[in-house]
């Protein structure tokens, strides 16, 4: 008897267990479908906002002829001038380029079934951060910091689009180039501020000690008895995440052969798409190797001369003047003797350099 009232109370745990869990699964469907649902929405909302703010979209006054200043808002005519509906487009497209990165961001997780709730408020905000971002990134355009300042008038609607999309689309390469601008700026003068503090590292210091060290590098590598042609092009571009936005290529022996930066890698994306779309072709990262990349035109140059190395005791003041010495220059490798043919110890990007060099 007492015997089957165990049984019983298991078979009951087991039922409310199992209870609880189709219930958390079902909440965890609709909290899914919302979030979808919200990412739809407002693609559909600003892509239509796109539509209607384009310059050859506008509305006609009484007289039946277009009105430049005229913006037609889900039935509503609103007055606006020619600069304000340029920064409600850039807002709208920078915005539209950060759903397209939080909705593939969202699908990812949710067919790998790693979706996280804590993650809520980033895809509900993606957009808007997105807008914001290429805003400032127009600002600055206008402002002559990135290329000369012109009026509206003289922008191209499709270049000003297009770079508000990306910034969108790509913001951590944007916020990157946004903060060396005003570091170079705003650049102050050694021995003032922060650098005045006690007790910074010195330029003596060993390289060692701010290296990133082999065994907890992100690489690529090209396995015994293959080439850059056997190394998929879309292997390294699925490496690259907000923070990670270098990866290394090693030879089978860890000899560092290139090292590909996020933006360039992105560069050539975008430019062999829209060659491919102009020649009617489809364009596909899976049937691009690394050698379709190192053979176009100057890159090859810039991901295998662009290297330097030092020795392993070396001092990051004499990493930061390799360094220089090295055209275009932004990554140290480290090796026992500080040669190229030996296997590498350790990375020294410049970043790090330039946030621990006194």
């Amino acid at each position: 008897m007492e015997a089957s009232n165990h049984q019983t109370g298991q078979n009951s745990a087991s039922q409310s267990a199992g209870k609880s869990q189709n219930r958390q699964t079902k909440k965890f469907r609709l909290w899914a479908f919302l979030i979808g649902i919200y990412l739809l929405v407002i693609s559909i909302i600003l892509t239509y906002i796109v539509f209607q703010l384009w310059p050859d979209k506008m509305a006609e006054n009484s007289e039946g002829t277009a009105n430049p200043n005229c913006w037609i808002f889900f039935g509503y005519k609103i007055i606006i001038s020619a600069e304000a509906r340029l920064i409600l487009l850039v807002l709208a497209v920078g915005a539209l380029g950060s759903f397209i990165h939080g909705a593939t961001s969202f699908i990812s997780f949710v067919g790998n079934n790693k979706l996280e709730k804590s993650w809520t408020w980033w895809y509900f905000l993606r957009p808007f951060i997105g807008g914001v971002l290429a805003l400032i990134f127009y600002f600055v355009i206008r402002a002559g910091f990135l290329s000369a300042g012109s009026g509206s008038e003289d922008i191209s609607i499709f270049g000003i689009t297009a770079i508000s999309g990306l910034v969108g689309m790509f913001s951590k390469n944007a916020i990157d180039k946004l903060e060396e601008l005003f570091k170079t700026l705003f650049k102050t003068e050694k021995g003032a501020g922060d650098d005045a503090r006690q007790g910074k590292l010195t330029d003596d210091n060993p390289v060692t000690q701010f290296m990133i060290p082999f065994s907890k590098i992100v690489p690529v590598s090209i396995p015994e008895g293959k080439t850059e042609k056997d190394i998929k092009l879309g292997d390294i571009y699925h490496k690259f995440t907000d923070i990670i936005t270098r990866i290394p290529i090693f030879d089978h022996e860890n000899h560092i052969k290139y090292i590909i930066h996020q933006s360039l890698l992105y560069k050539y994306i975008a430019a062999d798409s829209v060659k491919k779309a102009e020649s009617g072709e489809t364009f596909l990262i899976g049937n691009l190797t690394l050698l379709d990349f190192l053979d176009s035109k100057g890159i090859r140059d810039q991901v295998e001369k662009s290297i330097a190395f030092v020795k392993k005791d070396a001092t990051l003041k004499e990493a930061k003047e390799k360094m220089e010495k090295v055209k275009n220059c932004q990554d140290i490798f480290i090796t026992e003797t500080g040669e190229a043919k030996e296997p590498v110890l350790g990375w020294l990007p410049n970043t790090e350099i330039a946030k621990n060099f006194k």
